[in-house]
């Protein structure tokens, strides 16, 4: 039976693979400096949303410079240090607010350990990447090699919420990172708490505060480093950091334009996701696209109720074996904080999309501006679940079997006019695949500030590559307008790309 059913699954693959046109690719893309890309760092307490953020930033990694992988605590999983501490004497600070724990304790302060994650599941996620990455390469050369993402998965501060009173493996090598002489800035994103981070910031602080050495290792840490939100604890604050490295910047968490979900997204009943984005939530997507004879990465992607537990989670909280939420009963068992009580219950088909935490998002490279607002656009996040399917091709397809994205060329991107001046565009475009393309455009009004943002209505004249705006009689000196060029190839799995353009009225 297991060999009808591995034959099967071979043979699903290949129709896969072989949905696209035989045709070599005339360009794919070229190998570029990783150097020269910007730099991320992960920490994350690996909560199952954490899972499906690794797994697709693994997928998107050749976007982008992956500095580091980081395993740490929060205040939703941290996994103790045998008995010998309770979180209370560890962390009196803490933030954790899980009540009793199936009666276990009283109060989060005598947790010894909490929803704790199984150790061995970045090690066999790493695993999963090198199976894929033989085919991955070959369809796009610049995803880090098995060998260089397992040299930067460390484990870190674990044992409870906000410690970081030890210096671990995870922490010093986020000190090596900050100290190295790669001068590029490195945002180190915490899906979970920030505790190893602040102790990384600590080693440095007691190994150098007071030496000559000081002040340039000072403006070393604040020109370098960008910190991805505070984190699920209160360590942060409590551990004086910014005192500490006056000029410490924000970088934000880098979620960028888009979000492939929420935690609700897919509900059949509360909090839903407009309808426009529900085909992309659902098994039949979900299962054809990416979830089933995709390689070994996306098959690992957490669905709702798909048949899968998750060590070290409550029933509650085991979502790949069960077909709802039901935050308010966690409150009422104690895993969850008494203001969750009252909350509807959120039910699922499954293989339903649940959430994902995608702090790589901001790092993917479609086109899309950084320094204009294209948050909150519902196409944008089509586009990129169009994306994750095409990718998933990439892990068992041969090139000449599978789609890659247009190249587009949008000349000259930033112009200026005066209000009532009509503005002429023009773009190009190849394809890898000598696939056809559709050329779009038009204005993403909350791009604009144009009226703040909310400029629909406003018409683009267009034939094929070339076309105009004419900036509305009102606009105001320092209004800016946005008309995006978009470019799609037909190709079974179709891929977008942008490019947008900015005309301030002068």
């Amino acid at each position: 039976m297991k060999k009808l059913i591995a034959i099967f699954a071979a043979a699903l693959a290949l129709a896969a693979c072989n949905g696209q046109k035989a045709l070599a690719p005339e360009d794919l893309a070229t190998p570029v400096d990783k150097s020269k890309q910007e730099r991320v760092l992960i920490t994350t307490d690996l909560e199952c949303d954490d899972m499906n953020g690794v797994i697709l930033s693994l997928m998107y990694a050749d976007q982008y410079d992956l500095a580091g992988i980081v395993w740490t605590a929060g205040m939703y999983h941290f996994n103790g240090d045998g008995g010998k501490h309770t979180l209370g004497q560890i962390t009196p600070n803490y933030r954790c607010n899980a009540q009793h724990c199936e009666h276990r304790v009283k109060t989060a302060a005598d947790l010894t350990e909490y929803r704790p994650v199984d150790p061995t599941w970045l090690p066999r996620i790493l695993d999963c990447y090198e199976s894929d990455y033989q085919q991955l390469s070959k369809n796009n050369p610049n995803y880090p090699t098995p060998e260089y993402i397992r040299s930067i998965t460390k484990v870190g501060n674990i044992e409870f919420e906000g410690d970081y009173r030890f210096e671990t493996e995870g922490s010093n090598f986020i000190v090596d990172v900050i100290l190295d002489d790669d001068p590029r800035p490195v945002t180190i994103q915490h899906w979970g708490g920030i505790n190893t981070t602040v102790r990384a910031l600590y080693t440095i602080y007691e190994r150098y505060h007071g030496t000559s050495e000081w002040p340039a290792i000072l403006k070393k840490v604040t020109d370098k480093v960008r910190i991805g939100g505070s984190g699920e604890d209160n360590c942060r604050a409590d551990s004086k950091i910014d005192q500490m490295f006056p000029g410490l910047q924000n970088g934000g968490y880098g979620f960028g334009f888009f979000s492939y979900g929420s935690f609700f997204s897919a509900s059949k009943n509360v909090n839903r996701a407009a309808e426009e984005l529900q085909p992309y939530m659902h098994a039949p997507w979900n299962l054809e696209a990416y979830k089933m004879n995709h390689g070994k990465l996306t098959e690992q992607i957490w669905l709702m109720a798909e048949g899968r537990a998750i060590y070290g989670e409550p029933i509650i909280y085991n979502y790949g074996l069960i077909d709802y939420m039901d935050w308010a009963l966690s409150a009422e068992q104690g895993w969850g904080p008494e203001t969750l009580k009252g909350r509807e219950r959120a039910e699922y088909e499954p293989y339903s999309w649940a959430f994902c935490q995608f702090g790589c998002g901001g790092f993917i490279d479609i086109g899309l501006r950084r320094d204009l607002n294209n948050r909150g656009n519902n196409h944008y996040t089509i586009v990129m679940w169009e994306e994750l399917a095409a990718r998933a091709d990439w892990a068992i397809c041969e090139p000449q079997d599978c789609n890659h994205a247009p190249i587009v060329d949008g000349g000259q991107l930033d112009l200026t006019a005066a209000a009532g001046q009509t503005v002429n565009l023009k773009g190009s475009a190849k394809d890898p695949d000598g696939d056809k393309m559709s050329a779009e455009w038009y204005v993403p009004a909350t791009a604009c500030t144009y009226k703040g943002g909310k400029a629909e209505g406003l018409g683009v004249q267009a034939k094929g590559w070339e076309a105009s705006f004419t900036v509305p009689a009102d606009a105001k000196s320092g209004d800016k307008l946005v008309v995006n060029l978009e470019v799609r190839d037909e190709a079974e799995r179709p891929m977008t790309r942008f490019a947008q353009y900015v005309i301030t009225v002068s």
